[in-house]
């Protein structure tokens, strides 16, 4: 706690550079005099000017002040001048512009326009808007997905209002950090709990998902490599794995299937525990949002029919025996058993493409199928590779994209 509240201090001077760096409207709160108080440099409420800024940097730079509390921000700033910006961000950003948003947005804005943001919070999100407006926008894309995903996944009202908090608020430790400084990716997660929780927010389970944001369940996330998080923060990574996925337009239509697999947890080839950043109860709300595409019975039909004319032409594959390489016949024989193929019945999951017809027992073998296709995804590449036996459809060889955009419906 000690060493917590001393990062807290000595960012002070840091912040104060930031204020004055950002361009943000403040004043001077108090006489900024010398250490014996005898001789005042600048008195309170003096407007700053690009000529006293100039004397505040040098006045910071001499050590005389450090502070945070020599420079007051006056800039007004509203939560709807918050909510404006991601608004209009989520309509214009076309890693967003596939989903189905107005649910999303709607919660984000009842949740601004309680207008329950401490002025301190929202301070730290404008001098970190204004700094690094690139970092901010990745911030308001994770805070739409990721708020995206909880409604995915039924989240109640208040449990969003607080996932809301926890993506929003989660990277204002960067206001008070100079961005070249070698650690400030490692203590920002515990700087912006630190900032929210002195602003006076004390729900632990928002302060706790902050300092955990960047951690991910296998251990490789920082700062303390936690192997277990709480949900609200599995999610924020899986907001930031998205963002990080979708920085190549060309991975949008199979982002969504990249992200499903990073909490699989299981390797179908090898039968193998895998490492996964987030728990599998969380695939389910992606798997959600990877269909909302669809919109009627027939479009649901249509996607039914897809998918099961793809695993038909798989099921071919897995006949095509392969003689001299036994894994890859035991790969090719487990595909069968798992699509419940035998002398019996060549027909994914012995359902015949007629049956697709009844929504409910389409309904059914999407959400089998897809699950399938894409463990499928997860060693393509492998028998491309390793094996030189690759997947082939209609005798075209297939590789991991292939099935990850086969999977969504989108690319239909």
């Amino acid at each position: 706690m000690k060493a917590i509240n001393q990062l807290v201090k000595e960012t002070s001077k840091q912040f104060t550079a930031n204020i004055l760096n950002s361009g943000v409207e403040c004043d001077i709160s108090k006489d900024i005099t010398d250490t014996k108080g005898k001789r005042v440099f600048l008195k309170a409420g003096t407007e700053i000017t690009d000529k006293i800024r100039l004397k505040l940097n040098n006045l910071k730079n001499e050590g005389i002040i450090g502070q945070e509390d020599a420079i007051s921000i006056t800039e007004e700033k509203s939560t709807q001048d918050l909510l404006a910006p991601i608004l209009d961000f989520a309509k214009k950003n076309q890693v967003l512009n596939n989903f189905q948003l107005k649910e999303t947005l709607a919660t984000i804005s009842a949740y601004l326009t309680q207008d329950t943001i401490p002025k301190q919070i929202i301070d730290h999100l404008n001098v970190f808007s204004r700094l690094n407006p690139s970092a901010y926008e990745n911030t308001l894309l994770n805070l739409v997905f990721g708020t995206h995903v909880g409604k995915a996944n039924n989240y109640s009202t208040t449990e969003l209002f607080e996932l809301v908090s926890v993506l929003f608020f989660e990277n204002i430790g960067y206001a008070r950090l100079d961005p070249r400084m070698k650690n400030a990716r490692l203590v920002h997660p515990i700087l912006s709990k630190e900032i929210v929780k002195i602003a006076g927010i004390d729900n632990k389970l928002v302060l706790e998902s902050i300092e955990q944001h960047e951690e991910k369940l296998d251990g490789s996330g920082y700062p303390k490599k936690l192997t277990k998080i709480h949900e609200y923060a599995q999610i924020s990574q899986i907001a930031n794995q998205y963002s990080q996925l979708t920085r190549n337009s060309k991975n949008m239509k199979t982002a969504i299937g990249e992200l499903y697999l990073l909490g699989q947890g299981f390797d179908f080839r090898t039968s193998q525990k895998t490492n996964a950043i987030f728990s599998s109860q969380l695939q389910k709300p992606l798997l959600k949002i990877m269909q909302e595409s669809i919109k009627t019975k027939t479009d649901q039909q249509a996607y039914g029919n897809h998918l099961y004319d793809q695993l038909t032409k798989v099921i071919r594959w897995t006949n095509t025996l392969s003689g001299s390489d036994t894994e890859m016949s035991f790969i090719q024989a487990k595909l069968r058993s798992t699509l419940w193929v035998s002398e019996a019945s060549q027909k994914p999951f012995h359902i015949n493409r007629e049956d697709l017809k009844d929504n409910k027992i389409c309904n059914m073998f999407i959400n089998d199928a897809r699950k399938l296709v894409l463990q499928i995804s997860q060693f393509a590449n492998y028998f491309n590779q390793i094996l030189h036996y690759p997947i082939k459809i209609d005798n075209i060889s297939t590789n991991r994209e292939y099935f990850l955009k086969l999977v969504n419906p989108i690319t239909l």
